[in-house]
């Protein structure tokens, strides 16, 4: 029996009736409880989420990755307030750190890069951010984004490997269980053996064999079948795959007592919500009070009944949801989570972008001239700080349903479990097909923050990650024995400016400077004031700002290896001319099988050359000649004089294998700039055969210093004073545009992001434009995307043509 009621809305939960002669409240002070805790969950423990814009989809050793960070707070994804510092780091296709960056937000606001190597082998690395208020909810809420280098990543990829019976195929009912003699849905989902949605299809029999119901994946391995259950029965699957395999695999159990819950989500103004119980339940629970509790975006609403009928059913209207997850829970009575259901809302409350133009047709190194204007639903100004990314599309092609974005990271994939394949496909082009498929993905694939029985009976955890606000520097002052000496005043100082603070050791003499703002490179001075102390005394620096350990990366982009298609726009020894016009590259560091940084140490090199010899030279090459002995450089190569062969007639000279940072590379050692190399290492004869055949020319190890530091970061100038140079807010490098009455040439040849500006601010009335020299023939593509200062979310492609 279906009923229909007017909605009434409180400030944070409604009760709506679901009779004209509403039963008196019996569980009123259960349901209360259960509201509370989850108002506390949203106001005591809010959410913060990370996304990150970048300029491309995928790149090339030599690029730099580009991006621009968005760090919400709250189910409702304002810009948050709550942190100020990001960290993101660059981890390689091993699992390990290459480079880390600290960022500071602004209102939820950042942005950055990381400046790839060319010697950087072709796979799949991935990008991850964090705050550390974050971590109170473990790294549910970290930012994960797989980058391929040199290749396309696995989200680009079109072909999949067949299903076999090494497929996993799970089957879900919607409400969480099979309840005898109620109809039931049940969807399911099929991966295969490489993460990769799978197609299968089957029947479903009953414990005497008997056919009940046909079933066939629709996208992406996914689908859904009906059936209505008998006491006493049990039901399997008959699965066949693509090969002609089968397997058989079994339902879940059928409850012979109990309620459900069904949602259909398919209209676009409401949800229409059914409770069904079966007989035996509804005669044992018959004029029970039963509570349907709504969680959408850190809002709670409560629907209460009385248990009149075997089947009750209202409607939701939509528009009183936000866009993005809403979780739906059916309580008995006492309190208890008898059934749930997460569904999607759709609805267009988004803010929109209108993109122009001066030209639909531009001719090669036209200047673009482009307007932007940013509207909310209700006609008003949108203003906000967005970013936007112009490419070359023929060099850099991409399947809008198969990247991620702004809506499919926020909305969707952060608070779902597992991998999500395809997450464009759910928002760039929304249809009935979209909309029923991302159904079955709730149905599959819903994450629950939260276990009602923990939410409900076990106390709330304190907090344990506070904000970080900005940077710290703590340390010890300990005497020369080691041991703490407390209630003595330590000063920081800035030489640049003359500034200066001073704070006292606590009983363990430790002492701690907070929330300060500096960038990378910023020198301080330490300073015991106590001068009878400095001859007995000394500073202890903790190490801070150090990166979190890493979590496997389990998604199919991670296990493709170096199984990826060529680059179209390049190769990966192509000279850098990105990196030729910005900021000098940071070279970085990944897990090797060779012992590199040890060699020296045992005594296996014939020649340790360390960073004061060379680093005043314009070029590596130009700093060791010289030094080094019995070797000469040519073009960036490094050759032994000893070192010969014989081809055809013809004496060949080979170049040294070059070993940077324990990866074989064939580059230029000139790419490197000679500031950013620790140590060079030379390996003959047979100190270099531990490297195999291909070290017979010798062999050059380069040490490079993890994260492109320039120095030492703490050095003892006098007892008592001590220098430190720790790592700091990075500060982004400005991408290269050229001077439009400058130069009559756009971006450098090769060059696949033509313009990126992570800072597009609009005025009052939604306005802006930028302007920058379009490159050679092609397809362009302008991406925009962002979250105004109402946190609204927006997105928008614009494409023209370059002849």
């Amino acid at each position: 029996m279906k009923k229909l009621f007017l909605m009434l809305f409180a400030v944070a939960c409604f009760n709506a009736a679901l009779h004209a002669q509403v039963a008196p409240v019996k569980n009123e002070g259960t349901i209360k409880n259960v509201v509370t805790r989850l108002q506390t969950l949203s106001t005591d423990r809010v959410i913060e989420k990370a996304y990150l814009h970048f300029d491309k989809p995928y790149y090339n050793p030599g690029d730099t990755i580009y991006f621009k960070a968005y760090v919400t707070a709250g189910e409702g994804h304002e810009l948050s307030k709550i942190s100020g510092v990001l960290h993101v780091d660059l981890v390689s296709k091993n699992d390990s750190i290459m480079q880390s960056l600290i960022l500071q937000l602004k209102n939820g606001l950042a942005w950055g890069d990381f400046a790839l190597p060319n010697y950087l082998s072709k796979g799949n690395y991935r990008v991850r951010a964090y705050t550390q208020w974050m971590q109170n909810a473990g790294n549910t809420y970290f930012f994960n984004k797989t980058i391929g280098v040199n290749g396309k990543s696995i989200a680009q990829l079109s072909q999949a490997k067949a299903a076999d019976n090494k497929t996993d195929v799970q089957f879900f009912p919607e409400g969480g269980m099979l309840v005898a003699a109620v109809p039931s849905r049940i969807a399911f989902k099929a991966v295969g053996s490489n993460g990769m949605g799978a197609y299968i299809r089957g029947i479903v029999v009953d414990n005497n064999n008997v056919a009940v119901a046909k079933f066939t994946s629709t996208h992406l391995g996914m689908g859904q079948v009906f059936i209505t259950p008998e006491d006493g029965k049990t039901y399997k699957a008959k699965v066949t795959y693509p090969d002609g395999s089968t397997n058989t695999i079994d339902l879940p159990k059928t409850e012979a007592k109990g309620m459900s819950l069904s949602v259909n989500n398919s209209d676009l103004n409401k949800l229409s919500i059914d409770i069904n119980a079966n007989k035996p339940y509804y005669l044992e629970n018959k004029n029970k009070e039963v509570s349907v509790v709504i969680y959408s975006a850190g809002i709670v609403k409560t629907v209460k009944t009385v248990l009149d009928n075997q089947v009750i059913g209202f409607d939701l209207p939509k528009k009183d949801l936000k866009s993005g997850i809403t979780q739906i829970t059916l309580f008995s009575e006492s309190g208890m989570p008898l059934s749930e259901r997460l569904v999607f809302i759709q609805n267009a409350d988004e803010l929109t972008f209108t993109v122009n133009s001066d030209k639909t047709t531009y001719a090669t190194h036209d200047k673009a001239h482009i307007t932007l204007n940013a509207k909310l639903p209700e006609n008003k100004a949108s203003v906000g700080n967005f970013s936007v990314s112009v490419i070359d599309e023929s060099k850099v092609p991409a399947n809008e349903d198969k990247e991620s974005s702004i809506f499919s990271d926020l909305l969707l994939t952060s608070d779902l479990r597992g991998y999500v394949e395809q997450p464009g496909y759910y928002f760039n082009n929304v249809n009935t097909d979209t909309r029923n498929n991302l159904d079955i993905l709730m149905l599959t694939q819903g994450y629950r923050r939260f276990q009602w029985k923990e939410l409900l009976n076990e106390p709330i955890a304190p907090i344990a990650y506070k904000p970080e606000f900005g940077m710290q520097l703590k340390g010890t002052m300990v005497t020369k024995a080691g041991a703490p000496v407390p209630n003595e005043k330590v000063t920081l100082m800035l030489p640049a400016t003359g500034q200066s603070t001073t704070i006292t050791t606590d009983a363990a003499g430790k002492f701690s400077f907070t929330n300060m703002e500096y960038v990378n490179g910023t020198q301080f001075l330490l300073n015991i004031e106590n001068k009878s102390l400095q001859n007995k005394a000394k500073i202890r620096l903790d190490e801070t700002n150090t990166a979190l350990p890493l979590s496997a990366n389990n998604s199919p982009e991670g296990k493709v290896g170096e199984k990826l298609p060529e680059y179209t726009a390049a190769i990966a020894d192509q000279p850098n001319t990105v990196g030729s016009r910005v900021l000098k590259p940071v070279y970085v560091k990944e897990k090797s099988n060779y012992k590199t940084a040890s060699l020296a140490g045992a005594g296996n090199a014939d020649q340790v050359i360390f960073n004061k010899q060379f680093k005043n030279h314009p070029t590596l090459s130009q700093g060791l000649t010289g030094i080094a002995r019995n070797m000469y450089f040519s073009y960036g190569k490094a050759y032994l004089r000893t070192n010969t062969a014989t081809a055809g007639g013809e004496t060949v000279v080979e170049p040294m294998m070059i070993v940077v940072d324990g990866a074989i590379t064939s580059g230029d050692i000139d790419n490197i700039p000679p500031g950013d190399v620790e140590s060079v290492e030379i390996l003959k004869g047979a100190n270099a055969s531990i490297y195999g055949q291909g070290a017979g020319a010798g062999v050059m190890i380069i040490n490079t210093k993890r994260g492109g530091d320039t120095g030492e970061i703490n050095k003892e100038m006098t007892p008592g004073l001590v220098s430190i140079t720790p790592q700091g807010f990075y500060r982004a490098r400005e991408f290269y545009s050229p001077v439009y009455d400058a130069v009559k040439k756009g971006p450098a040849e090769g060059q696949t992001t033509i313009f990126w500006k992570p800072n597009l601010i609009t005025n009052e009335a939604g306005n802006a434009a930028f302007d920058y020299l379009n490159d050679g023939p092609g397809q362009y593509r302008i991406i925009i995307e962002g979250i105004d200062n109402g946190g609204n979310i927006g997105r928008a492609v614009y494409k023209y043509n370059v002849q």
